[in-house]
């Protein structure tokens, strides 16, 4: 039999347990399928432990009985095709596990309807638990073994895109993920299947597109997806940029570039070699942070970076000197990002993060224009973005390393950089003092010395002086009140 040429990483300890309960308690026959089975083949640690289980019948019923068992949650997934998911915490971390019925009368039957045969291989769950390395109890009825040494990936069966044509997506993001070749029979296969795009959810298309975002060659998987004509089933508002000229200042078409631009962020955010040593675990740590558990502000930031420019088609002036302007097409594309965030069914938070990152994605480039950043200047940037305030530079960053391409002028990249690190800094090492300052004074010691009501007087109050802080203005609680009298004094609604 043919086998990958990778170690098989060990078992992790928290999947061993709780799989073992599980067998302890089944009343038939249980197989490991899927992408664990699969990344242990190809000597790929897990990120995240999420097992694939199949049984022959009552997925839903077996499964509910399983969760009270381990003491876990019971999520149905699809009740009409027979799969629910196991939530189980502890202190080992959390693990989830899918169990899904046949989707055919046999284990090898269920195989051959799955999406890839790198996918449809499985094990019995008793015989692996007892020798998770063997080879023999492997069964492998499309020779995804074979394709898995050869790092191919292949479709099933001729219908596996139009049963499920979100495997569209998962396909473009196997090949990114695992390094692999999509076999050249799978193209006119998709094809046909994407039309159908537009009826799948949109929890669906999010969470494939944030694991594509997730990659650090997700420019490859988003290209492939365009030239498919999936993105515009997808994303249709970014086909109105396709071919649509930008003026001498862009080297690409307006979708273009977006496209590129996902792909300059691909090439910085995998290590952050450009910025200084300083910066780069600061960065690192940031944008994994995950907003909501699995998907990270790196994905959002490339999703930010495709819809950056959504506004411009419908913006578009050409003024009689031929000069072509985009005036106004960040706020057009913010409204056009908050309608497709919602589509994507993105949580409150990340939403945010995009849609105000598509908004504010010039602001630095104007910032940078200035002669001189003051800490008035910084102070507002943050104000106004918050947490997403590096997110929005390296948006930026993204956006102008694809503007000029090879006509880049590299004395204004390293003048433009230099700035990009100025507020990075100012970000990660002196917030208490440019970005957050610690409160001189607070709201009711405010009140009692100016004899002040509660209401918004008191707020507009706290902010001038916060601003005099970042500007270095006001150091201590005497110079803070003395200038809360000085504008008390100058306010229309003063007592």
């Amino acid at each position: 039999m043919t086998t990958t040429d990778a170690a098989t990483p060990p078992v992790p300890p928290r999947a061993r347990e709780v799989l073992s309960r599980v067998q302890a308690s089944a009343r038939g026959p249980w197989y490991l399928v899927g992408g664990f089975l699969r990344d242990r083949l190809l000597g790929r640690a897990p990120r995240e432990l999420n097992i694939d289980l199949a049984v022959p019948r009552d997925a839903l019923g077996v499964s509910r009985r399983l969760a009270a068992e381990l003491g876990g949650a019971f999520v149905p997934l699809d009740e009409a095709a027979g799969t629910a998911r196991i939530i189980v915490a502890g202190d080992g971390g959390r693990l989830e596990l899918d169990v899904s019925d046949f989707r055919a009368p046999t284990i090898e039957e269920d195989l051959r309807r799955r999406d890839f045969t790198v996918n449809a291989i499985a094990a019995p769950l008793g015989a692996w638990l007892r020798e998770p390395d063997a080879r023999g109890i492997l069964i492998d009825p499309l020779q995804g073994l074979a394709a898995l040494a050869e790092r191919r990936l292949t479709a099933c069966f001729p219908g596996t895109f139009n049963d499920d044509p979100v495997r569209i997506l998962r396909a473009f993001r196997f090949v990114t993920q695992l390094g692999f070749t999509l076999d050249p029979a799978a193209e006119p296969l998709m094809a046909q299947a994407v039309p159908k795009l537009s009826g799948v959810s949109g929890e669906r298309v999010r969470d494939e597109l944030i694991a594509i975002f997730n990659t650090d060659q997700s420019h490859r998987a988003i290209a492939s997806l365009n030239a498919l004509g999936a993105l515009d089933q997808l994303v249709p508002e970014l086909a109105l940029g396709r071919a649509m000229p930008q003026g001498g200042y862009h080297h690409l078409d307006v979708l273009g570039h977006q496209l590129e631009t996902v792909a300059q962020a691909d090439r910085f955010l995998a290590e952050f070699a450009e910025f200084s040593g300083r910066l780069r675990p600061c960065l690192a740590a940031y944008c994994a942070e995950e907003l909501v558990e699995g998907r990270s502000r790196k994905s959002l930031i490339k999703l930010a970076g495709l819809l950056h420019d959504v506004g411009k088609p419908v913006s578009r002036q050409i003024h009689p000197d031929g000069e072509i302007w985009f005036i106004g097409h960040e706020e057009t594309g913010y409204a056009f990002a908050v309608e497709i965030v919602k589509r994507l069914r993105l949580a409150n938070r990340e939403a945010d993060m995009v849609c105000q990152l598509v908004r504010h994605h010039l602001r630095p480039g104007f910032l940078s224009r200035e002669p001189q950043v003051t800490r008035r200047a910084v102070y507002r940037f943050y104000k106004d973005l918050g947490d997403h305030g590096p997110a929005c530079l390296l948006t930026w960053w993204a956006d102008r390393m694809a503007t000029r391409g090879p006509q880049s002028r590299l004395d204004q990249v390293d003048e433009q950089r230099a700035f990009l690190e100025e507020l990075f800094n100012a970000y990660f090492f002196k917030a208490e003092e440019a970005v957050r300052p610690l409160r001189l004074i607070d709201g009711r010691q405010l009140m009692a010395a100016l004899k002040l009501a509660p209401g918004p007087v008191v707020g507009e109050l706290l902010a001038v002086i916060e601003e005099a802080q970042a500007e270095g203005l006001v150091h201590s609680a005497e110079e803070a009140l003395a200038l809360a009298k000085q504008r008390l004094a100058q306010h229309p609604e003063a007592p």
